[in-house]
């Protein structure tokens, strides 16, 4: 019992010192492995605090605010497994660590069962963050059950976070045992399963947002969808709102049930699994053909592609502010019409809005969260050795790196563009005034996260999905873009006045360009110096 309690204990400190800066003390990592379960607390708290205020208020005028728990609680179980689903394939059965931790004197049950807490405790604080809110909403706008109501649904709350980590631990296996077995063809199963889950997470979002309008006239209707599959979430409900203690049992069982029937049969088999997926097949059917050869530059921008469109997790997390902004910029292109009478509604009341600085806002705000150089050294991990030894200075890598995420946001970036001047009515000069902005960001963002890469490395993580979602580097170049942002806008309010919606925006286009600047002299200078003694 003692080699599995510290065994836990190792992997919960892996992952909440993941988001560690750099190398330092233990007070410094565990600081750090705080702050990122802060972050995850205050992200879910935003979301809870945002949708459980609102349901209640229309929903308590018609006797429905149990209807507001079974929507949260749904919100609480897809939120969990949108940020876990890829986590179980690298935590649970690709860690690189397998080798060592299943030699150590412990059985394979203990580590088995010791990452799937690990999951768990992640998935536990989305789903308590969410639904400790929506509790304080129930009893805010008149709900029953007082002190009771808090301790059954915290109880349930328990329980409900092993519904997605039993998705996780699923969807994991199946995508650990495609990338042994299908090669190639299991990143295009990877990267389709990773889109429907963020397109499911998406439009729920966009129903509940919908759901705000007008809830109360088929609030009966969403309680009886719920009969079917979600008769979970209603037995939640049911136990929390009426205290009925079969509905609270029948909730247990359908949360446990499934989790130890799927941990039970991992368990016991779990060294055969970890071995099995972790071994690669011959080809029988291989030829040998003509070796094609290419520059150092080339070879490298084709490695960065192969390790981009080839992990999941780091295309989503990395990427999807492009994914985004195109969708938008189409979106405002199909509805064209609904979007011009919006906008000539607001101009006749009077609201004032400019177009163009709003769409630039939008833009960069979406290009903000594009991070594809800030895991990019660290993803790396032991081969970095490779790439030092290339024949290709530190400054060429740095520049196939940048370059790599400015080949894809550009392209991208140009098409949106063009889409929102035509959508939005916008003259010559404002589209390219709206491009030169975003690409000034681009180019900033880009330089901004590999020089926090360098000065934050993680070379020995157990898997790329830490790297990805849970380094201290990423969340630098995040925060960095979107203070670039909110920085830019700070100094469109203070000239607007002086020199007009649109030459307002030339003091943020100047800021980025300066930012690309310093930042680029940094890379040239320390940058090189902090790759070499990697």
């Amino acid at each position: 019992m003692r080699k599995f309690y510290a065994l836990v204990k190792l992997n919960l400190k892996a992952m909440l010192s993941s988001f560690r800066f750099g190398g330092g003390k233990k007070r410094r990592r565990a600081a750090s492995g705080l702050g990122a379960l802060i972050f995850m607390a205050v992200l879910a708290l935003y979301l809870s605090g945002t949708y459980s205020f609102m349901f209640a208020a229309q929903l308590a005028p018609i006797g429905m605010l149990k209807l507001e728990i079974l929507m949260m609680s749904v919100l609480a179980v897809v939120m969990g497994l949108v940020f876990t689903l890829f986590a179980a394939q690298g935590v649970i059965f690709g860690g690189r660590d397998n080798d060592l931790m299943l030699a150590m004197p412990v059985s394979a049950f203990s580590l088995m069962l010791a990452r799937t807490l690990a999951l768990y405790v992640e998935n536990l604080v989305f789903t308590l963050f969410i639904m400790m809110p929506a509790g304080v909403a129930y009893l805010v706008f008149g709900g029953g059950g007082g002190a009771v109501f808090l301790i059954v649904l915290t109880l349930c709350t328990l329980f409900l976070a092993l519904v997605p980590t039993f998705f996780s631990l699923i969807f994991g296996f199946v995508l650990a045992w495609a990338s042994g077995k299908l090669g190639g063809r299991s990143k295009l199963l990877s990267n389709l399963l990773y889109l429907a889950a963020f397109a499911v997470f998406m439009v729920l979002l966009m129903r509940m947002n919908l759901a705000m309008g007008d809830l109360a006239s088929y609030a009966m209707g969403i309680e009886g969808a719920f009969s079917g599959w979600g008769l979970p979430f209603l037995l939640l409900a049911q136990a929390a709102c009426e205290g009925n203690i079969l509905s609270l049992l029948g909730f247990v069982a359908f949360c446990v049930a499934p989790f130890l029937l799927v941990v039970w049969l991992f368990a016991g088999r779990y060294k055969k699994i970890v071995t099995s997926l972790g071994a690669r097949s011959a080809r029988s059917d291989y030829r040998l053909g003509r070796v094609s050869a290419s520059g150092a530059r080339s070879a490298l921008l084709k490695k960065e592609a192969g390790k981009f469109f080839g992990t999941p997790i780091y295309l989503f997390n990395s990427g999807m502010g492009l994914i985004l902004l195109l969708g938008a910029a189409a979106a405002a292109l199909v509805f064209k019409s609904k979007l011009g009478g919006l906008l000539a509604e607001l101009e006749a009341a009077g609201s004032g809005l400019p177009v163009l600085p709003l769409a630039a806002l939008a833009v960069c705000f979406l290009l903000s969260t594009v991070m594809i150089t800030a895991p990019s050294i660290s993803l790396e991990g032991k081969q970095l050795w490779i790439l030092k030894e290339a024949p290709i200075s530190a400054r060429g890598v740095f520049l196939v790196k940048v370059g790599f995420q400015l080949l894809l946001e550009l392209p991208s970036l140009l098409i949106s563009t063009i889409c929102l001047a035509f959508a939005l009515g916008l003259s010559a000069v404002d589209w390219l005034l709206l491009f030169a902005l975003g690409a000034a960001l681009s180019v900033c963002t880009a330089l901004l996260g590999l020089f926090a890469n360098l000065c934050m490395p993680k070379l020995d993580a157990p898997n790329d999905t830490v790297v990805v979602k849970q380094s201290a580097s990423v969340m630098v170049a995040m925060l960095g873009g979107m203070g670039l942002v909110l920085a830019g806008a700070v100094l469109f309010v203070l000239t607007r006045g002086l020199l007009g919606p649109t030459l307002a925006l030339l003091p943020g286009l100047v800021l980025f360009l300066a930012g690309c600047a310093v930042l680029w002299r940094l890379l040239a200078t320390r940058g090189e110096q902090m790759f070499l003694e990697l």
